[in-house]
């Protein structure tokens, strides 16, 4: 028998609490699923004893986890997982531990050197401390807030040393929302801290060469138990790899808002502080601009080294223990380019084991100046971009949108006079007080404006004004609504149906959208049919210069429409399109199923029409994880890009980011920074306006390298004025883009 048999609902929820880290509300929700079964939020309220506002959270939360799903009814019914497949792993990860455990201890007993056994308390304590006071590169820590005192001074005499610390046995209420508070100087000396509430041994890792095992005692009248000082490598190895892959990462991280800066150049030991940082930096900063210096061993020839090169990417995942840089190294006099793996220290899989990592930015990038290549791009765009645009033939479908732009009032003084909430972290204060204080929020708004919004309307409008003459398909309304055709009123606009609305709620730092599921969702190839007959539909592609299609997350059955054109309409074209630029929008959104049928679809049309797919850094990485089997990680564009444009097979691939963009084609891999808005009316990516750019390219038969420019110049453009730019002001935007920062 387990010896749980017995266990009543109290035991059972301090139990997920002790052992599998639920808070108090997440054991109650969870044990209430289990006991229940399905149930909707406001029932699960009233079974689970939780207030009604945090199931909702709960529920979430006990989702990300795996503990809890959710079924598609309405309203939404949660219901528990199996257990035996949520909290088996667990016990089979204890069992591994158990197992890893009993077999180090076994091997401490039988060196003969290298270990070190001591009773006295003193003793213990003067051994700690010298072997804290020796560190020269690194210390790994777990012990009890009493017993850091013993090394708290040691520790801060190291401010050249880092240092990594688990704080053990603390207080249950000292958890809060999966963090840690705690009145503690620790920050001021440790560069990374975690916490637990369960009672640990002292467990120390310096340098990786030296360590020390101090077990706490059984009850509170026992006197401490012997501690071992270890001094043999591979064992002291094995402590620091123990607190590194199996302590850590149940910890709850300590203060974090006192967390050091992340700035470089910086200094590594341990592969994952590095992969960490790199979160955080590569949302600011490229991947291309930062400079990897590693010192390790060549995993084939045994060989020390010293190397450095470019970062191209990194990996890591709580699933597994692989965690690695990708560094592009140049080889010999010949300056080829070769990218490597480089892990941590005895990591045998990639290339390199690195003792240690430096970070840094690459001399040649500034956040202040543009580099080489991008002034290059947007010179080749200047003298490509002709002067005037002769009146071509575009099609942009399928989408259709009319933006309700909208503020939100913070006081009101009079009928006509308000105070504007003008910060989005202010609206975001407010709610969280008030969930807080368990109050309902009441707000009042008020409309500035009504635009036409989304693709169609986005690469139509820029389209438009440089010359083109552009048949809008979408859903526009029936009649038309005004809204599309004051804005394209010399255009033709074939409407298919009544337009999606969305209340846009703009801030100084961000901005908030509710949308309408619209009626997008039933366009597919036969429906589109009946309103532009098979004939029509190919004379109006019969000659057109550009087709550009946006919409595609919210068409579930666009793939019919890609396979209509090219089954279809093709055959019947004597003089097809240069282009057809597809937009993914929110791609993440689809099934992984619905999603690879789509590519797929999309690959072979581009057997017939040049395909270019635009998306975004953050939609580029969803594709990336769904379509590039084995290469999952963050890495740098350009090679998201060409490995996703050779998985879909199409001619074109690009990739927007706030920060930089870049296209791949025929033409090799292009790259450009974006245009350094100091000043910006509007925060985003604006991936229409970048497609429309790329569109524009296509149609006027510009280098990659120049439609790459003009699509970051039409985005960066829209981005400093929240306008759509003529021919002329993308050419004077081109003519002052490396001064677009300048104060």
């Amino acid at each position: 028998m387990s010896g749980y048999e017995d266990l009543d609902e109290s035991e059972i929820r301090n139990s997920l609490q002790r052992h599998v880290d639920m808070s108090e509300y997440e054991s109650q929700v969870y044990l209430a699923l289990v006991q229940t079964g399905k149930q909707s939020m406001r029932d699960l309220s009233e079974t689970s004893g939780v207030p009604k506002q945090r199931v909702y959270d709960i529920v979430e939360e006990l989702r990300e986890q795996g503990f809890v799903e959710l079924d598609d009814s309405y309203p939404k019914k949660a219901y528990a997982v199996d257990p035996t497949k949520t909290l088996g792993p667990i016990q089979t990860h204890v069992e591994q531990v158990q197992d890893a455990l009993e077999e180090f201890h076994k091997s401490v007993s039988d060196v003969d050197s290298g270990v070190a056994q001591f009773r006295n308390r003193s003793t213990i304590e003067k051994y700690i401390t010298e072997l804290v006071d020796s560190a020269e590169r690194t210390i790994f820590l777990m012990t009890s807030i009493d017993r850091l005192r013993i090394v708290e001074d040691a520790l801060r005499n190291h401010s050249d040393v880092q240092i990594r610390v688990v704080l053990t046995g603390l207080d249950e209420g000292h958890v809060v929302d999966d963090r840690i508070e705690l009145n503690s100087p620790i920050r001021e000396f440790a560069d990374y801290v975690r916490g637990t509430v369960r009672s640990e041994p002292l467990v120390l890792s310096v340098d990786r060469s030296a360590g020390f095992f101090w077990p706490t005692a059984d009850s509170p009248r026992q006197r401490p138990r012997e501690g071992f000082y270890v001094t043999d490598e591979d064992l002291s190895f094995l402590f620091d790899r123990f607190l590194s892959d199996t302590v850590w990462p149940l910890g709850y991280p300590v203060n974090p808002e006192q967390r050091r800066s992340t700035s470089l150049p910086q200094r590594y030991y341990r592969i994952r502080d590095c992969l960490a940082d790199l979160e955080v930096l590569t949302d600011s900063v490229p991947l291309r601009t930062l400079t990897v210096r590693f010192e390790g061993y060549n995993n084939v020839s045994g060989e020390q080294i010293t190397r450095d090169g470019r970062l191209a990417g990194f990996y890591a995942s709580e699933f597994d223990d692989r965690a690695y840089l990708e560094v592009d190294l140049v080889e010999g006099d010949s300056g080829t380019t070769r990218t490597v793996t480089v892990g941590g220290w005895h990591s045998r899989r990639e290339d390199f084991m690195a003792t240690s990592i430096e970070l840094e930015k690459h001399e040649d990038w500034s956040a202040e100046e543009l580099d080489d290549e991008t002034l290059d791009h947007i010179e080749a765009c200047r003298r490509e971009l002709p002067a005037e645009i002769d009146a071509g033939d575009a099609i942009v479908g399928f989408d259709g949108y009319i933006d309700y732009i909208r503020s939100l009032v913070g006081e009101r003084k009079s009928p006509r006079m308000y105070d504007e909430i003008n910060e989005f972290d202010t609206l975001r204060e407010m709610v969280t007080r008030a969930s807080a204080q368990d109050k309902t929020l009441q707000f009042e708004w008020v409309e500035s404006k009504r635009l036409p919004g989304g693709h169609t309307a986005h690469v139509g409008q820029v389209l438009d004004t440089v010359g083109y003459d552009a048949q809008l398909v979408g859903f526009f309304g029936q009649p038309i609504r005004e809204e599309f055709s004051e804005v394209f009123e010399e255009d033709n606009l074939l409407s298919l149906g009544p337009p999606t609305v969305t209340e846009y709620l703009q801030f100084g730092d961000g901005k908030m959208l509710f949308t309408d599921s619209g009626g997008h969702q039933a366009l597919n190839w036969e429906t589109l049919r009946e309103y532009v007959p098979l004939e029509t539909l190919a004379n109006r592609l019969d000659g057109s210069d550009i087709v550009s299609i946006g919409g595609w997350a919210l068409i579930p059955e666009i793939s019919t429409i890609w396979e209509g054109i090219y089954e279809q309409v093709f055959p019947r074209l004597s003089s097809p399109p240069n282009d057809i630029v597809v937009c993914t929008s929110d791609v993440d959104h689809l099934t992984e199923t619905t999603l690879r049928s789509d590519l797929e679809s999309l690959g072979i049309l581009d057997d017939a029409i040049p395909v270019t797919v635009v998306t975004t850094s953050e939609q580029a990485a969803h594709l990336g994880d769904v379509l590039l089997s084995g290469e999952q990680g963050k890495r740098a564009l350009q090679a998201t890009a060409e490995s996703l444009r050779n998985e879909i097979g199409v001619s074109r691939f690009a990739v927007t980011s706030a920060k930089e963009s870049v296209l791949v084609g025929p033409e090799g891999s292009q790259r450009i920074r974006s245009a350094l808005i100091s000043d910006p009316a509007e925060e985003g990516t604006f991936e229409d306006h970048f497609s429309a750019g790329i569109a524009l390219g296509r149609a006027e038969s510009l280098s990659d390298t120049s439609t790459l420019a003009l699509g970051s110049a039409v985005a960066s453009y829209f981005k400093q004025h929240q306008e759509t730019p003529s021919l002329s002001e993308i050419r004077t935007f081109l003519d002052t883009y490396e001064d677009q920062g300048a104060a």
